[in-house]
């Protein structure tokens, strides 16, 4: 007890922080990120709906103008392959663009994917009065002012207050009154996917949590792509599950979906009922 650590020669006396370069280490890093062959040339096979927002997008980012975006889209539409394309365009002229997305597993799909919780230090509770933990001075900070692009994927899973803290810290490490610091932000999703979780809340609670209730969605951009070239070859099922989506199909009493007769399999016995289940599933594989 009451011994110093200095004694033991353990440290360098001349060990010295260098906070310039910890500053710049965050953008190195985010410089660093790995561009694709395939993403630098994602922009050449857009469809006329992905160029449309591909073009809006970057016209901001390359003027440094500031602009908060949403693209809408059902699964398969592309919004991912866009979102790569941008990233890459983006990068490719040793930019800082920086991706985020509200689950993990979208997240490490985008090239140098975090969680939108990972990268802006969005508080896990959240209420009216919370704030991002970002200092004007933290390296962070400094990485956030010099991104030229920030894409945040599946922005409707999370609620409305997480969107709109990160628009207030924005604004605060970039000395702005200007939406999201003066940024070019794109965010996107399917609404007919996972609404924000409200803890034992009813379902009024749940929609009200959602971006469309906050006031930052009236100075959002919004983009809707509805070319779906996952299921661009079977334009029967992808009907089908639009109106699903959309609450209107046929066949449907009392919110009780009818499944079409050609996605049935139709069972017989135990004995063949697996074998035909595989050879309708798996056809020619």
């Amino acid at each position: 007890m009451g011994k110093d650590i200095n004694s033991y020669n353990l440290l360098d006396d001349d060990i010295c922080f260098d906070e310039e370069e910890f500053q710049s280490r965050e953008i190195d890093d985010e410089l660093a990120v790995e561009i694709s062959k395939e993403d630098i040339a994602a922009s050449e096979s857009l469809n006329s709906e992905q160029k449309h927002v591909y073009n809006a997008v970057l016209e901001k980012v390359f003027t440094n103008q500031n602009a908060a975006f949403f693209v809408d889209g059902p699964g398969g539409t592309g919004k991912t392959f866009l979102y790569k394309a941008l990233l890459a365009t983006v990068r490719s002229r040793k930019l800082v663009a920086l991706a985020t997305a509200s689950s993990g597993v979208a997240a490490s799909i985008l090239p140098g994917g975090r969680t939108a919780h990972s990268r802006f230090k969005l508080p896990l509770d959240i209420d009216k009065k919370s704030t991002c933990c970002v200092s004007k001075q933290s390296a962070l900070a400094n990485l956030l002012r010099s991104a030229k692009l920030i894409i945040w994927d599946e922005a409707p899973m999370t609620r409305k207050q997480h969107i709109e803290v990160l628009d207030k810290m924005l604004r605060d490490i970039n000395d702005s009154d200007v939406t999201f610091g003066g940024k070019v932000v794109v965010f996107g999703e399917d609404f007919r996917q996972v609404l924000p979780v409200v803890r034992k809340g009813t379902r009024q609670e749940q929609v009200t949590s959602s971006l469309v209730y906050s006031y930052l969605w009236p100075t959002l951009t919004k983009f809707h792509l509805t070319e779906n070239m996952r299921a661009i070859f079977d334009p029967v099922f992808l009907d089908y599950v639009l109106e699903v989506g959309n609450r209107m199909p046929p066949n449907t009493i009392d919110e009780t979906i009818k499944i079409p007769n050609g996605m049935l399999v139709p069972y017989e016995d135990d004995n063949t009922f697996l074998d035909h289940l595989i050879e309708d599933v798996f056809h020619n594989i």
